[in-house]
């Protein structure tokens, strides 16, 4: 008995300890901004920091995205190093760190997907000063749905209490209208047609201008102007995950390979995957690089029934966990000859199909998780020689 009373009374200090260290470094942070969202959350999230650094706000942010990140108040990146599974508890380590760093603003990555998980991370934790919603989409129906309108429902749970929300798409905005008004909160949506002429030509990299438009929106209520926001975004070092396009040789022939395996759902894929020109039907044969996950079956069978509609290729290969569902699945779909299925083949075999299938030269959307074999795929590709870009 004695040795559980002392575990209980050191278990209650702890948390009165941990409770103190969380007061103090939200009233030492008077900005604080929660970025949620189905989708883009972490490409807004350094979008934000970047310009408020640019903007001379010492600023601290932490990602979750591809890879768990936390940015400096002078750019550098450090991990973040967990001693287990992700918690949300961490958030209030970061938020510390952030204090001790001496910043005057926080951007923080919602990292919480159950619906009272994110409603513990804005009430308890974070207290945000602004709320970042960047969509509500298809995306953990398993946890925020059945539908769309559920999702949003759940998302709308980080809708701070007496601060300024702000939503990059116009979906669903009457739910977030309502939650904030029923949290005494300011509201505004920041659509694309909001960014100034040329805003987007300034990217190394392909971002979404919704993302951008809810970033400048955040920025400016914070008093940065929006060229010189759009500076800091424009050297921003995009999140592992971002879109990008890499040109390499390959079994004698050339590749294109728009890395898109980061997209958190189908929407945002299909999005990319016409924006970056990959539909079927050029001189360059198109591949959909599929990347499944045995612990996604609902996603993988979501994005099965685009195949022919929304994300539209000349071949699909299936590479990563397939299970015989989710295989009959992609073979009802598609015609004879579209579709290879290599399962957890390696990134040189997948490359020498795909080289096979393409001629001389290929164009290849790597696209449904990254987690998994998407890992093994980018560490190929970055590790090939790129050739020139006119060539």
């Amino acid at each position: 008995m004695i040795v559980i009373l002392v575990l209980i009374i050191f278990i209650l200090l702890y948390w009165m300890v941990e409770a103190l260290r969380l007061v103090r470094a939200r009233r030492a942070i008077p900005v604080r901004i929660h970025v949620h969202g189905s989708g883009g959350k972490s490409s807004v999230t350094r979008l934000i920091a970047a310009a408020l650094r640019e903007g001379g706000i010492r600023t601290f942010a932490k990602t979750t995205g591809t890879r768990a990140r936390m940015i400096l108040p002078d750019g550098r990146e450090e991990a973040v190093v967990r001693m287990g599974t992700p918690n949300i508890c961490e958030q209030v380590g970061v938020l510390d760190r952030a204090r001790r760093e001496g910043v005057q603003a926080i951007v923080l990555e919602c990292m919480a997907v159950r619906p009272d998980l994110q409603k513990i991370t804005e009430k308890r934790i974070v207290h945000s000063t602004i709320g970042v919603i960047t969509n509500a989409r298809a995306d953990h129906l398993d946890v925020m749905g059945p539908t769309v309108a559920d999702v949003a429902v759940a998302l709308s749970s980080t809708v701070p209490r007496k601060g300024h929300t702000i939503l990059g798409d116009t979906r669903h905005s009457e739910t977030f209208r309502k939650m904030a008004r029923r949290r005494s909160s300011t509201f505004e949506i920041a659509p694309p047609d909001t960014l100034p002429p040329g805003a987007m030509d300034g990217f190394r990299f392909v971002e979404h201008d919704e993302n951008v438009a809810a970033a400048l929106l955040v920025t400016r209520r914070l008093g940065v102007a929006d060229d010189v926001s759009l500076r800091g975004m424009y050297g921003v070092a995009p999140d592992p995950g971002a879109c990008t396009r890499s040109r390499f040789d390959f079994c004698e022939a050339r590749c294109l390979f728009y890395n898109i395996l980061a997209a958190n759902d189908l929407e945002s894929t299909i999005a990319l995957w016409n924006r970056v020109g990959l539909e079927p039907g050029g001189e360059e044969p198109s591949i959909a690089l599929l990347n499944l996950r045995g612990d996604r079956i609902d996603r993988s069978l979501r994005f099965a029934d685009e195949l022919e509609k929304g994300l539209k290729a000349d071949y699909y290969m299936l590479v990563g966990d397939i299970s015989p569902r989710v295989q009959r699945r992609y073979d009802r779909r598609l015609p004879a000859g579209k579709l290879i299925t290599l399962g957890r083949a390696r990134p040189e075999e997948m490359f020498e199909q795909i080289a096979l299938l393409g001629g001389g030269r290929f164009r290849v959307g790597g696209v449904g998780n990254i987690g998994g074999l998407g890992h093994d795929i980018l560490r190929f590709v970055s590790s090939r020689e790129v050739f020139d870009a006119d060539s």
